[in-house]
């Protein structure tokens, strides 16, 4: 009986460091890929940042050629209806673009500015991956 019993504690003492060892090598695969995830996110940022300045470039073009626009437009004479009608939907579609180029930017700058939201959602998105893998691993996952 007493063998029995010691036999018994050194296969749960066993099971415990096993399950202990199993749960470490889980846990620094997690940080490792933590890791990688800062890492791409620094490289990520590193390139929006170029963009960003590239719309204000653009930005900049934009208020160039709309002067010259409002240039045209105020000659006197020169221009006939159809012309003008043109000209003013040209006007139109630049201060729609301008529009959208601003929200742009503003996106870009508050992904710049908080590269935690990106980072949370990618995290989000990592997890919920991952529990579906690890459903359809373990037979969980309805059928299509």
């Amino acid at each position: 009986m007493a063998k029995t019993l010691k036999d018994l504690f050194f296969a749960l003492l066993n099971a415990t460091l096993i399950l202990m060892a199993l749960c470490l090598f889980l846990v620094w695969k997690v940080a490792q890929s933590v890791e990688n995830v800062q890492t791409g996110f620094k490289e990520n940022l590193q390139v929006v940042i170029p963009l960003k300045e590239q719309v204000q470039g653009i930005r900049g073009e934009l208020e160039g050629i709309r002067s010259a626009l409002v240039a045209i437009r105020q000659q006197d004479g020169t221009l006939d209806t159809a012309s003008r009608a043109q000209l003013n939907d040209a006007m139109q579609s630049l201060k729609d673009l301008e529009g959208k180029l601003a929200g742009a930017q503003s996106r870009m700058l508050e992904i710049v500015d908080n590269p935690e939201d990106l980072i949370n959602y990618a995290i989000t998105t990592s997890a919920e991956a991952i529990s579906g893998q690890y459903m359809a691993l373990r037979g969980c996952v309805p059928a299509t």
